[in-house]
This record gives structure tokens, C-alpha cells and sequence, in this order.
């Protein structure tokens, strides 16, 4: 496996895919196949004189074309309508039955893996429990296991898998290098093994920029500058422009636990001090109750306290969301967002996480930024992440440059 630190690889899509895109011609009779697919998926268009028109092509041209995605089983023929005299004008549209996509939200004690069709409605979901610590193999086993038995249970097994999503938190680097004798992370690790056993694409990302898509697309299409922040054992933020997710030059975008803090010199698994994680991450307020003689040894249980109603919880909540707060608001004057989104178990816990980020944005951001913003928890929940690696591989599979290589042969069926 590879030994290459875990980076966001692919410079189109900006995640890392595996394996790397195929850039080989395809024949004539096929090509142009995938933009009648991309017309049924996205526009009104449904009749063959419909999609010519829109393509600028023959009726004979859309109907070899539909004939082939047909066979594939990516397009239906629905109720003929009548256009006047004359024959009546089958209806296309888009069979988004015709296959699934696979998916995992990884988190630091847990996965969560989803099979999807491939419009990206989660057919079924499971929680598995699994400790980083363990490493990329351990995870990698699960992963392979879970998804198997996912779509056993979804009753979708021997179904095609277009593609598999992965959403890994940031923090993966810090649980060992080749260099410390640690495991190494690497999204390569994941992507060639699971390639081979399913036979299709696997996208690795980080798992708050597919949450970030995810619950983007589900409740805020308009939303032109989104922000979906997660407040769990870490904190951080993934960025949705326009509907496409922002990852920066070296995928690093988002990185908010990172942002010093005033007040603080702990250390941070970064190797810095002071960053925001070492003072209202879920992990840092857990330890900081446990010293209080609390029984809080993880974010999960820190959240569990303040619902109980033990006030030092919600106090460390509430002051959590302040700092955290004004981290965001610098975003909010930089970036100007109509939507921030939070999801995790800082959230859960209660509003006094919310509350002090409200408090601190209305204070220290200019308030012509600060008055329209929408602030208030996911709407998603737990399935944020697997939706949005669902929608991530949709976008590539279904592109009309991959379709048209699909149904050439070019990709393995």
C-alpha cells in the first residue's frame, strides 16, 4: 500500500479517486450518449424531439443514443403522449434503480456506511463501531464487510456499484506516520483495495465537505456561499460555493480547530498550541469535566450530561460556542455566507452551543454580513455525510464523459 500522507489528490474533482480517470476516446456511435442522460437527469426535456432539440441533433441521433442507455438500463420508457395527429411520443427518463452507490462516514469511533441509488435516496444505513486507533487496514476490513452486508440488507446484493464514497475526518493524520511506527493513512489505501473487491471508482474525501454537500443539496440549493461546520471531538468546517465544494490548493480548506485562540497555550495533536480544538472541541471539554470529577471521557458523554441538565456541561457548551463563534466570525466577514450549518454532538447536546455562536458572530462580525445569515443545526443528521458521498460519486459516474465510456465498454460493467 501506499505511503503517502492522505491529500486530496485529483486535480478536476479535487478528492482522490481511484482508480484515476480513464482518458482514452470513445467511439462515435456512443459518444454524446451521456448528455442525453445528463438532459433527462436535469431538465424538462422527455420526448426524443425534445432532446434533439435541446442537443441540436437528429431524432435519429437521441433515439440510437436512448437505445443504448436503455440496454444498460439507465433509461425507462414511460406513458406515450399524443403530439396531435400522428404517432404518439414515448417519454423518457432517467431509471435511477439501475444501479447503487456505496457509502462510508467515517468518524474517530465510529462508521457509518449507506447504500444508495443513484439519485442518491439512501436505501439503507448502518452504524459500525470501530476505533481509529486500530488503523487503515482494521477500517478498511470493516468497510469492505459492512458494505457487503449494507446491501444484503438493502436487498440490493449483485446490483451494480457505480462508484464508493468515503468521508474521512481530518484528524486521521494524527494517529500515526511510517515514521513513528504508526499505521499510515492514505486515501490510496482505501481506494485500491475496495476497488478491486467491488469493481468500480472509489472517491475519498474529507467527511465534513461531503456533509457539507450533502446537506447543502437536501435543504439550501439556493444557498450560494454555504458553511457547514462540525462540532464533535474536533471541530471543523467544510465550504460549498455555488453547489461545489471549496478544498484549497492542498485540500486543507475548512481547517477551523486549527485557528489560535486568545487565552490558550495547550497543545494541540497538531503540534501547535492554543488552537481552537484544545478549548471547545468535544474532546478538550470532556477531559475538562472529567477533571471536575464528571464522568465524561468523549464528546458523546459530555453532550449526555448537559441533556441530563448538569449545569457545568451547558456552561462549557455555551462557552465553546463563543470561541468558537469567533473563529466564524472572521469567516463571516471574510466570506460572507448566507447559510452556516452545524452538525455533531456539541449541537445535539442542546441550544447552548448555537446560543454562543450566535452571541459572539452578532458581536464581532460587521452586521450587514451578519443580519441575513442563517445559523441553525443540520437538518440531516447523521446521513449528511453518506448522502453527500453519494452525490459526489453520482456526479462523476453520471457525467456524460463517463457515461459515454460505460456504455462504450471503456468502463468495466
Amino acid at each position: 500500500m501506499s505511503k503517502q500522507p492522505y491529500r486530496v489528490m485529483d486535480s478536476e474533482r479535487g478528492l482522490w479517486m481511484t482508480p484515476p480517470p480513464d482518458a482514452s476516446p470513445v467511439p462515435p456511435r456512443f459518444a454524446r450518449a451521456g448528455e442525453v442522460l445528463d438532459l433527462l437527469r436535469r431538465s424538462p426535456a422527455s420526448s426524443t424531439s425534445d432532446l434533439a432539440a435541446a442537443l441540436g441533433v437528429a431524432r435519429s441521433t437521441v433515439a440510437e443514443r436512448l437505445d443504448i442507455l436503455g440496454r444498460h438500463g439507465l433509461v425507462t420508457s414511460g406513458t406515450e403522449t399524443s403530439q396531435g395527429r400522428g404517432r404518439p411520443a414515448a417519454r423518457w427518463a432517467f431509471n435511477p434503480s439501475a444501479g447503487v452507490t456505496l457509502t462510508g462516514q467515517v468518524g474517530v469511533s465510529g462508521v457509518r456506511v449507506a447504500v444508495t441509488d443513484l439519485a442518491g435516496e439512501v436505501l439503507g444505513s448502518e452504524q459500525l463501531e470501530q476505533d481509529l486507533a486500530a488503523g487503515p487496514d482494521a477500517l478498511c476490513d470493516l468497510l469492505q464487510k459492512g458494505f457487503a452486508q449494507a446491501l444484503a440488507n438493502a436487498g440490493r446484493a449483485g446490483t451494480r456499484v457505480f462508484g464508493i464514497g468515503i468521508g474521512l475526518p481530518g484528524e486521521v493524520e494524527f494517529y500515526g506516520s511510517p515514521g513513528d511506527g504508526g499505521a499510515s493513512w492514505s486515501a490510496s489505501s482505501f481506494g485500491e483495495r475496495l476497488s478491486e473487491v467491488f469493481g468500480c471508482p472509489v472517491f475519498v474525501d474529507r467527511d465534513v465537505n461531503l456533509m457539507a454537500l450533502g446537506e447543502r443539496e437536501a435543504y439550501w440549493p439556493e444557498s450560494r456561499m454555504f458553511l457547514c461546520l462540525k462540532v464533535g471531538t474536533v471541530i471543523a468546517c467544510g465550504l460549498v460555493v455555488e453547489g461545489r465544494i471549496v478544498r484549497g490548493a492542498a485540500g486543507r480548506t475548512g481547517e477551523i480547530g486549527h485557528v489560535k485562540v486568545r487565552d490558550s497555550d495547550l497543545p494541540c495533536t497538531c503540534g501547535s498550541t492554543g488552537c481552537l480544538n484544545t478549548v471547545a472541541g468535544g474532546a478538550a471539554l470532556a477531559e475538562s469535566l472529567g477533571r471536575q470529577g464528571f464522568e465524561a471521557h468523549s464528546a458523546r458523554d459530555l453532550a449526555a450530561l448537559a441533556r441530563s441538565g448538569v449545569v457545568e456541561a451547558s456552561q462549557a457548551l455555551r462557552r465553546a460556542g463563543r470561541q468558537t463563534g469567533e473563529v466564524v466570525a472572521a469567516m463571516v466577514n471574510l466570506l460572507n455566507p448566507d447559510v452556516i450549518t452545524a452538525w455533531g454532538y456539541l449541537v445535539d447536546a442542546g441550544d447552548q452551543f448555537l446560543a454562543g455562536m450566535h452571541e459572539a458572530i452578532y458581536r464581532a462580525a460587521l452586521p450587514s454580513a451578519a443580519r441575513p445569515l442563517v445559523l441553525e443545526p443540520a437538518r440531516l443528521g447523521e446521513r449528511a455525510g453518506v448522502r453527500g458521498a453519494a452525490l459526489a460519486v453520482i456526479e462523476h459516474t453520471l457525467s456524460p464523459r463517463h457515461v459515454d465510456r460505460l456504455v462504450s465498454g471503456s468502463v468495466p460493467a
